[in-house]
């Protein structure tokens, strides 16, 4: 009976020995990215009432037409780039999953006509949030680094701080994809180094750090 007792609580610990030494294996990583130039830096949105002239970095001025005359003339734009968190999770020696959250923001001074008091001048921010769930497809993975090749769909959600906007452009919703290719270098065991090249919502280049748990 003693033998049998033993043999069974053998068998147990053996199995939780074995699940917490599985569990070591870390295949969670919270990553934070920057994005020095992203798509909404390098093209032009245009509506109705809104003139755009365009440089190769976006928006060199708008102006926005009122009744009689302009209501409000944009220009001087400070691009911050955008930053990113991003929680991953490996799914397999072939694939990841990529849950990304960023925020991009620039400013532009505004001159603004269409005041009681008389003209004035403002710098006002622009934001937009962009949400990209993904899958991430490993192209190299060794122990030190890696190199994958990540899809990514979702939305982005731009806010324009100037009140002139029509409701619809001030405040709306795109479709955001992008597509990257991705090289990690461990630093040490819980931490690594990324650098990415791509096309898309985020633009072209992305510099990140990982923390795997």
């Amino acid at each position: 009976m003693f033998l049998r007792v033993l043999f069974i609580f053998t068998l147990i610990l053996s199995g939780i020995n074995h699940s917490l030494f599985a569990q070591t294996e870390k295949k969670n990583a919270i990553s934070v990215s920057y994005y020095p130039l992203t798509m909404y830096m390098i093209t032009n949105d245009k509506s109705a009432n809104i003139h755009n002239n365009k440089n190769f970095l976006g928006k060199e001025y708008e102006a926005i037409f009122g009744n009689y005359g302009y209501k409000a003339v944009g220009y001087n734009t400070h691009y911050y780039g955008a930053w990113e968190i991003a929680y991953k999770r490996i799914l397999s020696k072939q694939f990841q999953f990529n849950l990304g959250l960023g925020c991009e923001l620039s400013s532009k001074q505004w001159d603004l006509y269409d005041i009681p008091d008389g003209p004035r001048l403002k710098r006002i921010n622009d934001y937009r949030i962009i949400l990209l769930p993904g899958i991430d497809c490993f192209l190299l993975n060794r122990e030190y680094n890696k190199l994958w090749f990540s899809v990514q769909t979702g939305a982005i959600w731009i806010h324009r701080g100037l009140d002139y906007f029509d409701k619809e452009e001030r405040n709306r919703q795109n479709f955001a994809w992008q597509f990257w290719f991705v090289y990690e270098q461990k630093i040490n065991n819980s931490l690594s180094i990324n650098i990415g090249n791509g096309y898309g919502t985020m633009g072209i280049l992305k510099i990140g750090i990982s923390n795997y748990f």
